[in-house]
């Protein structure tokens, strides 16, 4: 079961399976060592499928409504998930991502659906401003003092 902004995920057999990438790098070349770059963890992906009546077309339709919204930016609008499965992963805030589709199921009178959820906002992006943000003020600290020193020499020099 999974439920986007509260809203439960219409359907039955709903399968919802979830991803993240630990993005690196082989730096081994030519040798025979086991060396490779850690490029950090990258954001998570679940990924539903489920299974929707004909006469439940108004589900289907509201599906599609959600997957198409925009926020007030113009940027697909971003949900808090909740699933267990979703919790297990830490991924709290998604949006849409790639293809949303339906397809006719003739035995089941009914369509087979599936989406990806792009997790955003998640645990690594967070700790990665926190940094960016920490290394931005020392910077802009060392910048300002620096400037301070040279302007204070200068005033400091008697000349022509």
């Amino acid at each position: 079961m999974i439920a986007i902004d509260g809203w439960q995920v219409p359907g039955y057999d709903t399968k919802v399976s979830a991803g993240i990438k630990l993005a690196g790098s082989d730096l081994s070349g030519f040798g025979s060592y086991a060396l490779s770059s850690d490029n950090g963890v990258k954001p998570g992906i679940l990924n539903v499928k489920a299974k929707i009546a004909f006469v439940d077309s108004n589900d289907l339709a509201s599906l599609i409504t959600k997957a198409k919204a925009l926020d007030e930016n113009g940027a697909r609008t971003v949900y808090t998930i909740n699933s267990d499965l979703a919790e297990a992963y830490k991924i709290r805030k998604a949006k849409f991502s790639g293809e949303v589709k339906a397809t006719e199921l003739e035995d089941a009178k009914g369509w087979q659906i599936s989406f990806k959820l792009l997790e955003v906002r998640s645990v690594s992006e967070r700790e990665q401003q926190q940094l960016d943000e920490t290394s931005n003020q020392a910077s802009e600290q060392q910048a300002t003092d620096s400037q301070t020193q040279i302007q204070q020499q200068f005033d400091q020099i008697d000349g022509p």
